[in-house]
């Protein structure tokens, strides 16, 4: 209990012995002026009649007022709560397009590689096929050159033979002072 009821008790308890201890006064039959007429009737329980039912209309307010309040706090609580379930919906909802949003980007990222890599793999074959027919050129130019040579050099034997020429190994020749 709080410290405020228990002293509301106290007083209550108090009040309460010193009306039965007074109950004969409390009793006792006066002369009663209601400002349009007189009546005999007990003052005391006159008096306490008029503040009990004062403090028990008080009450029964107090309990509506209570009521009334604890209604809106439930009211106020479901509204709160579909709030809070509708800010995450929106939330998820927010996640989800984010989410798709993204994938999209990434395929789009992805597909924009691919292509890049298939014009890669392109340029690189298109450069491959280049030097290889570079190549084939330069072997086969080669291969004609030395065609060439060793015709040459085989109508310089044919033609050394018939005339009784010797071929030297080439001597080095000092250098002519000038």
């Amino acid at each position: 209990m709080h410290l405020r009821s228990v002293f509301l008790l106290l007083i209550f308890v108090l009040c309460s012995v010193f009306l039965v201890v007074n109950w004969e006064g409390v009793m006792a039959d006066v002369s009663v002026n209601l400002l349009y007429t007189q009546i005999q009737a007990p003052l005391g329980l006159i008096l306490l009649l008029g503040p009990g039912l004062l403090i028990l209309v008080c009450l029964i307010w107090g309990f509506i007022q209570q009521a009334m309040l604890s209604m809106e706090l439930r009211k106020v609580h479901k509204q709160l709560s579909q709030a809070q379930d509708l800010a995450q919906k929106a939330e998820l909802s927010r996640y989800m397009e984010l989410k798709s949003e993204m994938q999209k980007q990434i395929l789009d990222l992805q597909n924009q590689a691919s292509a890049r890599h298939s014009a890669l793999v392109n340029a690189i074959n298109a450069v491959q096929q280049e030097v290889e027919r570079n190549s084939h050129e330069t072997v086969n130019s080669l291969s004609a050159s030395v065609g060439e040579v060793e015709d040459r050099l085989t109508q310089l034997v044919d033609l050394a033979s018939g005339k009784q020429i010797e071929i030297k190994d080439k001597e080095s020749t000092p250098e002519k002072a000038a």
